[in-house]
């Protein structure tokens, strides 16, 4: 069976709930997600060399196998509800969620104070079968939400602990070189036809009786039996000695493996958003202001969780604990200059702080006349940083604000409406 393996026809789901303990993979409201290319969790072992150490040779001589870990990004040119309230719950922390209309639902999501973070589960399909994988453990360490050639964007950087499951075995298996079949311990092979079985055993391979180099041997056929009989073309050897086998193969596909659908959605239009300025939020309602979206050029939103995985000693496995650091969210604005405004801000940081809003709509979720979308909210922001800057022959104000502590709702409040009864 020949394998695909365009990324395209990979998939990539996501679980809303939050694991119960670090590592305990969470099966519940999971959902698929379309996400960007390249848009993947990376788990693998931190491997070491003995460079540095005096063993005779200037090259390493030996590798060694550390503690697992995780890195990945997720993102969408064409941001969806659904995963900005996603990235968004994980980042922050908590979630208090209402229903609003007929079948829509409100997520308000707020920075949880402690420093201990809720960790999610992804499930991973690369190419077309080719193997799947179940990382539990994730974190979101940051985040970028902004608006893009047409649409909202958002992408955030994950880290994981490393904990892991795969579809995929290597076993090994002592047998004669002169061997005509050999059984697995076990399993069956994924497949449920004779030739799917044969596409999902990868490679058999062994050194005959007294070999130094490996041979791959042809396999003729895969038994459907539990364990499954291997059976192959022609034996490695004529020696009737025991050798090993090493055998990689996809077993039958768990539970976890099945994907979820998607959350029917719409992506997110630059047009629908609208950038509100110098107003109000009283803890409930945003108040007055100045809608500024005509004159800008481009805006951002990024968080840093600043997180550091925690190992302990007697503990082998991928890392029990995640605690972040001092959390940091900016804005990056860009407008054109036409007034003087900017420049008093950035002559007079100390006094001269505003609110800012991100107000995102997308199409209307019932009747009631909830629209799905997300509005992000900043009560008190500082400039930090202001340049003029040229560019097509137009003059802009280039500024970076920080994100400040109000003293009500912690610097930050975020409103998400769609369908999902609920995240965390």
């Amino acid at each position: 069976m020949i394998k695909n393996n365009l990324e395209a026809l990979g998939r990539i789901a996501l679980y809303r709930g939050a694991e119960e303990a670090v590592n305990q993979p969470s099966n519940r409201a999971g959902a698929s997600f379309p996400l960007d290319p390249g848009s993947w969790i990376q788990s693998s072992a931190e491997v070491e060399t003995d460079a540095g150490s005096i063993t005779g040779s200037e090259f390493p001589t030996r590798l060694f196998s550390a503690a697992r870990g995780a890195l990945g990004s997720l993102a969408q040119s064409r941001a969806r509800p659904d995963f900005i309230a996603f990235v968004l719950a994980y980042f922050l922390g908590e979630v208090q969620t209402a229903a609003v209309g007929a079948t829509a639902f409100e997520h308000v999501i707020g920075p949880a104070p402690g420093l201990e973070l809720p960790s999610f589960t992804a499930v991973q399909r690369r190419g077309a079968g080719i193997f799947t994988e179940r990382l539990s453990g994730n974190f979101i360490e940051s985040f970028t939400i902004g608006l893009g050639e047409g649409w909202v964007t958002a992408s955030a950087e994950v880290i994981g602990t490393g904990a892991r499951e795969t579809d995929y075995e290597r076993e090994v298996i002592e047998a004669p070189a002169d061997s005509a079949s050999i059984t697995l311990a076990s399993n069956k092979v994924a497949g449920a036809t004779a030739l799917e079985r044969l596409g999902n055993l990868y490679r058999v391979r062994a050194k005959d009786a007294g070999s130094q180099a490996w041979t791959t041997l042809e396999v003729a056929s895969v038994s459907d039996g539990e364990p499954a009989v291997i059976t192959f073309v022609q034996p490695l050897g004529s020696s009737s000695s025991d050798v090993q086998f090493h055998l990689d193969y996809l077993v039958p596909a768990p539970d976890w493996a099945a994907f979820p659908a998607e959350a029917a959605e719409s992506p997110l239009k630059l047009i629908d958003s609208r950038v509100i300025a110098d107003a109000y939020f009283d803890g409930t309602t945003l108040l007055g202001g100045q809608t500024i979206s005509s004159g800008i050029e481009s805006i951002s939103v990024s968080g840093k969780n600043n997180l550091e995985l925690k190992r302990f000693p007697g503990d082998s496995g991928p890392a029990a604990l995640a605690l972040r650091g001092a959390r940091e969210i900016t804005i990056s604005l860009s407008e054109g200059l036409r007034n003087t405004v900017g420049r008093w801000r950035a002559d007079n940081p100390e006094t001269e702080t505003l609110a800012l809003a991100l107000l995102l709509e997308g199409a209307q979720i019932d009747e009631g006349g909830e629209r799905f979308g997300a509005e992000l909210i900043f009560p008190r922001c500082g400039l930090v940083k202001s340049a003029i800057v040229s560019g097509g022959g137009r003059l802009s104000e280039e500024g970076d604000l920080v994100v400040m502590d109000d003293g009500v709702c912690g610097g930050a409040i975020i409103r998400c409406h769609n369908r999902v009864d609920g995240y965390l």
